[in-house]
């Protein structure tokens, strides 16, 4: 199936060299850090502060990205280089699974564990060559304030635009523009809930109280894929006290989770780790334009019966036999 020119034919790809792809960890997980980061410019004046006023003086011209709906075009090249560098990063990286059963439009892939920073997804799911190539155009769905306010972030997110897909934000109004034209999506249902329940170790996502996806595919009628990452829980040691107080700041729309990976580079993954991201076979969800709360609860246990069945398949071919995953 073709997917586009920005899709090559799938062949033996030449490894690069490790030090590129950890150039590029780097320069994206800057990015997404500096999306949250602000600088007072008047207070640097006031303090009369040489350097503080240089670095305010950047971070306020950045911020005027934020009024462009654009900040730069497409590109073929760097989006080539980020499909073998992302993926080359770890010891292993790759996407199997179902991938015979998946349709080329009205697909929703709800992926999980959401990580500390999503490596996996990023990998396999968003830059990863295979993926593109099964599934077709696809668009993937985070935050609004990374998609539309995100600084730096911008810069990779509008160069990955292409006849494959591109970036949106999770708001109701865009997921149902998307979903209404039949195309197919991907996104992480436990979002920043996942990221404060992280543990090293565990197969943990937060679902217990996530329905709204499912809701969008009974309204859209659309295939549902259970897509799992192993290898996510081991990307980066954490600090896991007081979770119920994380937990609760949280669902005050603040994220709570103190990481750190390589011990040069903190922001950096383990890189001694396999991404192994499997896709499952789809639920096929009718459609229901008006589903009721009853129906939109019995196609979400449906949901989670068929993630806990990917699970459980594949845990001994990625190494944890005895692996369990906890819904929270």
């Amino acid at each position: 199936m073709s997917s586009g020119r920005l899709l090559v034919a799938e062949s033996k790809q030449v490894r690069p060299p490790w030090w590129r792809c950890a150039l590029l960890w780097v320069a994206s997980g800057f990015a997404w850090v500096a999306s949250s980061a602000e600088v007072s410019f008047s207070s640097a004046l006031a303090a009369q502060q040489l350097m503080t006023f240089v670095l305010a003086a950047v971070a306020t011209c950045l911020t005027t990205l934020n009024a462009k709906r654009r900040v730069c075009n497409p590109s073929e090249q760097f989006l080539d280089f980020q499909y073998g560098h992302y993926s080359g990063y770890h010891k292993r990286s790759e996407l199997n699974g179902a991938l015979e059963d998946i349709h080329p439009s009205r697909s929703f892939f709800a992926c999980h564990p959401h990580g500390v920073l999503s490596i996996g997804w990023i990998s396999n799911v968003c830059w990863g060559r295979k993926f593109h190539q099964v599934a077709g155009r696809c668009f993937c769905l985070i935050d609004p304030t990374l998609r539309n306010k995100g600084l730096l972030a911008k810069f990779f997110l509008d160069a990955y635009e292409g006849p494959h897909g591109g970036f949106r934000d999770t708001r109701s109004h865009t997921m149902q523009e998307l979903m209404e034209r039949g195309s197919s999506v991907a996104m992480i249902p436990g979002a920043y809930q996942e990221a404060t329940a992280f543990t090293y170790g565990r197969e943990r996502v937060a679902l217990a109280r996530r329905k709204g996806f499912v809701k969008y595919c009974l309204q859209y009628g659309y295939r549902l894929h259970p897509v799992y990452t192993f290898g996510e829980s081991e990307t980066y040691y954490t600090a896991c006290g007081f979770e119920w107080f994380r937990l609760w700041l949280n669902r005050k729309g603040i994220p709570t989770v103190a990481f750190r990976g390589l011990p040069w580079c903190p922001l950096l993954p383990r890189s001694d780790v396999e991404m192994l991201t499997f896709v499952g076979p789809a639920l096929e969800l009718p459609q229901i334009s008006h589903p009721s709360p009853q129906e939109v609860d019995e196609w979400h246990a449906r949901y989670i019966d068929a993630l806990v069945a990917l699970f459980d398949k594949h845990k001994a071919e990625a190494g944890k036999p005895a692996a369990v995953l906890e819904i929270v």
